[in-house]
C-alpha cells in the first residue's frame, strides 16, 4: 500500500485534524504519521529545518510538504493494525499536527458532546508549561522570589552569602557556626528549581515541592528535610553523613550518592530511587539497604517497606530531564503530574476512565498540547477559566 501524493488542501488540512484529534481511522493514522515522519527525517543540504518548516505560512508548508511527499513517494508503507494509539507514543507528531494546523487556520476542540469544533487560535484556553522559579524562606522569616532576579547576591545568612546564578541557588561554602539557621526553597505548582546546599551537595526540586535545610552544616551530621519530589547529588564526606527526613517521619541515609525522593502527600506511597552509590531508607519499624537500580516504597500512614528491584529509572528521572514519562500508568497519576507542572485543578464528570498511559512527551509543550493527544485515547475534556480541566465521559 502507498499513500496518496496528489492530495488537495482540504484533504491535507482535514487528515492532520482528524490525526490530532484522535477521530483518524487505523488506515488515515497510517497517512499522517508517514507525512509527518517525512516532515522530520527529510536529510540534504535543501531541506529547511523543521522550525522553519512550521513557520511557514499555509500555503508555503502545504507546498514544501507535499513535494517532500511525493519525492518519497515510493516507499511501500507496511500495513498494521492499530487497536489503540496511546497519546504518548507518538507525541513529536501529534504536536507537529496540532502546530501544522495552527498554522494552517485552526485548532480542534471537543465540546461536551464530542463534536469536533474549528475556533479561532486566539479564542482558545490553553494553559503554558511550567518554569524554573521558588520563593526562598530565610531564617528571619522574610521571603525572596527567586523568578525574575538577575545574577548576583539575593541575601545573606549567617555570614554565608546566598548567590544566584543562572537559575541555581548556592551558598558561598560550609561557614561553621554554633547557631542553627534554616532557610526552606518552596517551589510553587508550576515551577522547578536547583538548589547547592552550603557542602556542595546539589538538589532539583520538582513542582510543589519544598526543602528545608541549615545555611551551615555543624555537627557530624548534615540533615534536610523535604516535602514533594527531589533528586539529590550528595557531596562526599567521610564520617560526616547526610541524612534527608520526610514529613511521614521516614529518613533516607546517605554517605556520598545519586538518588530521588518522590513524597508528595496525594501519591500512594513515598518511593526512594537510588542511581548510583548506597542508601538506607528508616521508618519507625523497617529499614532497607538499597542498591542502584532499586526503589524503596513506603505506603503513606505505614511503617512497613516493599522493594522493587527492577525499576525504571528512566521513568522516575524523567522529570528532571524535562518530560513526563508514564509506565502503565492511570489517568488519575497522568493528572496529578500534569495539575503541579501545569498549575491547574481536574475535575472528572461521571467515571473516571480506565485507560493506561506509556511512553514519553515533553514538559515544554503548552496544556493543549499535551491533551490534544490525549483526546486520541478516547478520553474527551475541556478546560475552564483558565486552569480548571475537566475530564468528560
Amino acid at each position: 500500500m502507498k499513500y496518496p501524493t496528489d492530495m488537495d488542501k482540504q484533504f491535507f488540512f482535514q487528515l492532520l485534524e482528524r490525526y490530532a484529534a484522535g477521530t483518524a481511522s487505523p488506515e488515515e493514522c497510517v497517512f499522517a504519521e508517514r507525512y509527518l515522519e517525512v516532515l522530520d527525517l527529510r536529510k540534504g543540504p535543501s531541506v529547511a529545518p523543521l522550525e522553519e518548516e512550521l513557520s511557514a505560512t499555509g500555503e508555503e508548508m502545504y507546498n514544501r510538504l507535499l513535494l517532500a511527499i511525493r519525492e518519497e513517494a515510493s516507499q511501500p508503507l507496511p500495513m498494521r493494525v492499530v487497536h489503540r494509539v496511546h497519546f504518548l507514543r507518538r507525541n513529536w507528531w501529534v504536536a507537529a499536527a496540532v502546530l501544522i494546523v495552527g498554522i494552517l487556520g485552526g485548532y480542534i476542540w471537543y465540546n461536551s458532546e464530542g463534536h469536533m469544533h474549528h475556533i479561532n487560535t486566539a479564542q482558545q484556553q490553553d494553559v503554558a508549561p511550567g518554569r524554573s522559579g521558588a520563593v526562598l524562606t530565610l531564617a528571619d522569616g522574610s521571603q525572596v522570589v527567586l523568578d525574575s532576579l538577575h545574577n548576583g547576591v539575593v541575601a545573606t545568612q549567617q555570614g554565608a552569602q546566598v548567590t544566584l546564578h543562572n537559575g541555581q541557588l548556592s551558598y558561598n561554602g560550609d561557614v561553621h557556626t554554633k547557631i542553627m539557621a534554616y532557610n526552606t526553597m518552596t517551589t510553587p505548582r508550576g515551577r522547578q528549581y536547583q538548589l547547592v546546599l552550603p557542602d556542595g551537595t546539589q538538589v532539583w526540586l520538582n513542582a510543589a515541592s519544598s526543602l528545608t535545610y541549615p545555611v551551615s552544616f555543624a555537627g557530624s551530621e548534615r540533615k534536610v528535610s523535604v516535602r514533594g519530589e527531589a533528586y539529590f547529588e550528595v557531596a562526599q564526606e567521610a564520617g560526616r553523613p547526610f541524612r534527608v527526613q520526610v514529613s511521614d517521619g521516614t529518613e533516607i541515609q546517605v554517605l556520598g550518592t545519586r538518588f530521588n525522593i518522590n513524597a508528595y502527600p496525594d501519591e500512594a506511597s513515598m518511593n526512594t530511587t537510588l542511581l548510583d552509590g548506597a542508601v538506607k531508607v528508616v521508618t519507625s519499624g523497617a529499614s532497607q539497604r538499597l542498591l542502584p537500580g532499586e526503589q524503596a516504597q513506603v505506603p503513606h500512614q505505614a511503617s512497613y517497606i516493599k522493594l522493587e528491584k527492577d525499576v525504571d529509572v528512566q521513568t522516575v528521572m524523567a522529570w528532571k530531564e524535562g518530560s513526563f514519562a508514564f509506565h502503565n500508568a492511570d489517568l488519575p497519576t497522568v493528572m496529578r503530574q500534569l495539575a503541579r507542572w501545569y498549575d491547574i485543578e481536574v475535575r472528572y464528570e461521571g467515571a473516571v476512565p480506565k485507560d493506561r498511559f506509556n511512553g514519553e512527551i515533553d514538559r515544554s509543550l503548552t496544556l493543549s498540547q499535551v491533551l490534544n493527544g490525549l483526546a486520541r485515547t478516547s478520553i474527551h475534556y475541556k478546560i475552564e477559566n483558565g486552569n480548571k480541566l475537566v475530564i468528560q465521559p
